[in-house]
């Protein structure tokens, strides 16, 4: 699985209540997951203009997390 599916599915999961939400820390709205043009993986927020670079721990978080729920 590419990077930015676990991210994807991750956030499919935290839909169904699965896992923790990845939350705006400005307005808490559900963040959502892109690619810049050097396949860096972002998360960003529909409602206003926040956007955050995954870092390493954060993507293995994820991963796992994946991981144990499908």
């Amino acid at each position: 699985m590419r990077q930015i599916q676990y991210v994807s599915q991750y956030i499919a999961l935290s839909e169904e209540g699965l896992v923790p939400r990845l939350e705006c820390p400005m307005d808490q709205g559900l963040l959502q997951s892109n690619l810049d043009l050097e396949d860096n993986i972002y998360l960003y927020c529909l409602s206003c203009s926040y956007k955050k670079f995954i870092g390493e721990k954060l993507y293995n978080d994820i991963k796992e997390r994946v991981n144990k729920n499908v």
